[in-house]
């Protein structure tokens, strides 16, 4: 790289990697010392933004084009030696043709530049949308195609860009299987770049930092910051975040943090890199994880119940919750993969599964989302009682948002804790919050919010009926005390 590229911010200068852009190049290219093979076999850079990922990844991207990096021998000393791919097909992915640019314009800035010095250097034909080598094969491209015309391409080696976008709806997760399946049919290997991902989308980022067998690099602060910090905190917050990469400059940095159209999330996120919820998005993945305390729940205990009913496309859950605030889940129902379209919920399975919780449990109160289940929640109150099966409308605000504050306000305060259910969890995670008017004075400013699915439209029934049962516990009446025994002696 410092032999053939010139310095991304000066031309005139070589590519001299960081101490830390080195060891990350060091590590990548790390084999095992019995069979040569490569330690990983695919890797993620998340960093900050501003930290040099593009220009990094594109010096990669021309080192797995036209450098030594397959493993060929070993030397007298035991050393590694590398030749170059016989026939290299390297991609630069994303999911639209402005993020190609990111790493392809600085790839293809550093061949040009003096004249093409490194295009004639490496012996690269430099076409602007496609690279050649002269006299041999192999390609270099940007890509954006559907994942669908990708399928079986001989790529030797991927960058993924972007990937905290690369999302189910727009794609990229289907795009990254396929370039992990396409290099790995080669012994090739990808890389990512991004930003710290917004936790809860399911972001190909997200995903990969969940794999133990990834190179995840990411540099991130020991301590959360505080938007309360004083700017010398946050300075030093941000170093730990860029580390050496000496040509950020943290007083614009903090200057942008302190702007009030910037919002916290987007600076811990974008600046800190730190995973964070998102804006908009009811509770921090995070959190609800770390409420995740499964326990028993007796026959016999005083609980609250939760429905949230639908007929084929959402869900439906039965959750309970206890008197001290523990959720658990009861019973969901959810159209399974490949189900026709005439697919509805067994009402039968749900009345029963109503029936045993009131068999087992001592059920103070039972709030039930009324649309499409008005017979049975009337059926249910004639049967159990209208005192303790009530019906609460999730569509009228008034009523729902004031269940929703308490619920988020118990999540906050840790008082809220739950049995880790995976299905619910995920629509927890989904749901997002929209502000209403909940107090009967509209000019006092007392703002509340109600559940509302996110853009991407996934489900939250789950998270719904957690927030009816969490209700159902605070509101129903004290537990009665077992009646006292009298003794009669003969």
């Amino acid at each position: 790289m410092a032999r053939h590229l010139p310095s991304p911010v000066d031309p005139l200068a070589p590519f001299i990697l960081t101490d830390e852009q080195a060891w990350i190049v060091l590590r990548w290219y790390a084999v095992d010392r019995d069979t040569g093979e490569f330690l990983h076999r695919r890797g993620a850079l998340e960093m900050a933004k501003g930290w040099g990922k593009s220009p990094l990844a594109a010096a990669i991207a021309l080192a797995e084009f036209a450098g030594p990096v397959v493993f060929d021998h070993w030397d007298e000393y035991h050393q590694p030696v590398g030749r170059p791919w016989h026939n290299p097909w390297v991609q630069i992915a994303a999911v639209s043709e402005d993020q190609t640019d990111n790493t392809y314009h600085s790839l293809y800035e550093m061949l040009v530049a003096n004249d093409h010095r490194a295009a004639k250097e490496l012996g690269i034909d430099d076409g602007r949308t496609r690279l050649y080598l002269r006299g041999k094969p192999g390609v270099l491209e940007p890509v954006t195609a559907s994942a669908g015309s990708r399928e079986g391409q001989r790529v030797t080696f991927a960058i993924l860009d972007e990937t905290h976008l690369w999302l189910r709806r727009n794609g990229g997760v289907r795009l990254a299987g396929t370039l992990r399946r396409n290099a790995a049919k080669m012994g090739g290997r990808t890389l990512e770049t991004t930003n710290a991902p917004t936790l809860g989308e399911k972001s190909v980022a997200e995903q990969t930092g969940l794999d133990p067998g990834v190179m995840l690099y990411a540099r991130r602060p020991i301590i959360e910051p505080d938007p309360d910090w004083p700017d010398d905190q946050l300075r030093a917050s941000l170093d730990e975040a860029y580390g050496d990469a000496f040509w950020i400059d943290r007083g614009r940095l903090i200057a942008e943090i302190r702007d009030p159209a910037t919002s916290w999330d987007d600076s811990l996120r974008f600046y800190f890199n730190l995973r964070s919820a998102g804006s908009g998005r009811a509770v921090d993945p995070r959190a609800w994880d770390s409420l995740a305390l499964p326990r028993d729940v007796p026959d016999g205990t005083y609980i609250g119940l939760g429905f949230d009913g639908s007929i084929s496309r959402d869900a439906t859950f039965l959750r309970g919750c206890t008197a001290d605030g523990y959720g658990f889940i009861i019973g969901s129902w959810q159209r399974p993969p490949g189900a026709p379209p005439e697919w509805t919920v067994n009402r039968t399975d749900v009345n029963e599964r109503v029936a045993w919780a009131f068999e087992h449990y001592r059920v103070g109160r039972m709030f039930a989302d009324p649309p499409f289940w008005r017979s049975e929640v009337e059926a249910w109150a004639a049967r159990y009682g209208e005192e303790i099966v009530v019906a609460l409308d999730t569509n009228q605000s008034r009523r729902f948002a004031p269940a929703v504050d308490r619920w988020l306000t118990a999540l906050r305060e840790g008082t809220h804790q739950h049995d880790g259910d995976p299905l619910t969890a995920e629509h927890v995670k989904s749901a997002h919050l929209r502000k209403v008017r909940a107090a009967e004075d509209e000019a006092d400013g007392r703002t509340k919010y109600v559940l509302i699915k996110g853009d991407d439209h996934r489900r939250i029934d789950g998270a719904v009926a957690d927030v009816l049962a969490h209700e159902a516990a605070l509101t129903m009446p004290p537990d009665a005390p077992p009646a006292e025994a009298v003794f009669i002696w003969a």
